[in-house]
């Protein structure tokens, strides 16, 4: 009737309790919800535990062993429906982020197959990935240990292009993190984006690339590594899953 998974924690949580200390446990998720929240980042559960119980339809609780009395979230297709847009916040604390560019883009029918197979021959696997709409260039993150093997991939497959000058050598920045958030009612929800992207902005911020899947079920963004802890509790905040509000305060006078 059901598949239980007994864990450490009460749950399934809308945040990382040791970066986001308000984080508070979900009732219930749609399977979709957890799988995009287990791939960035939420250790509870692994997405191909998930999908033979998706196939069937069968519900899958997550309890906590050493709080057994606590009813602890339930993944299933018929979750109850949030208030909150957003479902729940997750991260991957350190990532690459490449950047291929060039005239050489533009226009040219297969780059992005020759790009991601050369990549997959190396089997370095993809995490996100970014194109601008000019298409003069792609952007995508993958693991920092994979780095040399994407600097070998690409110069390999784009050796003619990158002799005159049509694609340039691929620019990795590392201590980057990706923050994403996770909600199905999101898609149905103006201004989602707007708030998340203005909270990180008022925090000092910056966002290297974003990408957002077309089931518009999630949003990720690129970001210093270091202002990983400050997004999340920021994001959490902007996205009413908080019960608190921060706010500084500051006296002044003689």
């Amino acid at each position: 009737e059901e598949v239980e998974i007994w864990t450490d924690v009460d749950g399934i949580l809308t945040a990382d309790p040791r970066k986001v200390p308000d984080a508070f446990s979900l009732d219930s998720l749609s399977y979709e919800e957890a799988m995009e929240l287990s791939h960035f980042g939420a250790k509870v559960i692994y997405p191909p535990t998930i999908q033979p119980a998706l196939e069937r339809g069968i519900p899958i609780r997550i309890l906590n062993t050493f709080n057994p009395s606590f009813a602890g979230t339930t993944i299933a297709s018929d979750a109850a429906p949030s208030r909150y847009p957003v479902r729940g916040i997750s991260s991957i604390s350190a990532v690459a982020l490449v950047r291929v560019q060039g005239p050489g883009l533009v226009g040219v029918m297969g780059i992005a197959m020759r790009l991601f197979g050369c990549l997959a021959r190396r089997r370095v696997n993809i995490i996100l990935i970014s194109q601008a709409s000019s298409e003069r260039s792609i952007c995508f993150a993958a693991l920092p240990s994979d780095k040399d093997a994407v600097v070998a991939a690409i110069a390999e497959e784009f050796a003619a292009e990158m002799a005159d000058g049509r694609i340039g050598a691929p620019v990795i920045e590392v201590d980057k993190a990706i923050v994403a958030i996770v909600g199905e009612r999101m898609k149905h929800t103006p201004g989602i984006s707007g708030r998340v992207f203005h909270s990180l902005g008022r925090s000092g911020v910056n966002v290297s690339a974003i990408a957002q899947g077309s089931s518009e079920i999630h949003i990720s963004a690129v970001i210093h590594a270091e202002d990983e802890p400050k997004a999340l509790n920021a994001v959490h905040e902007a996205s009413c899953l908080s019960r608190t509000t921060s706010v500084n305060v500051f006296p002044a006078g003689c």
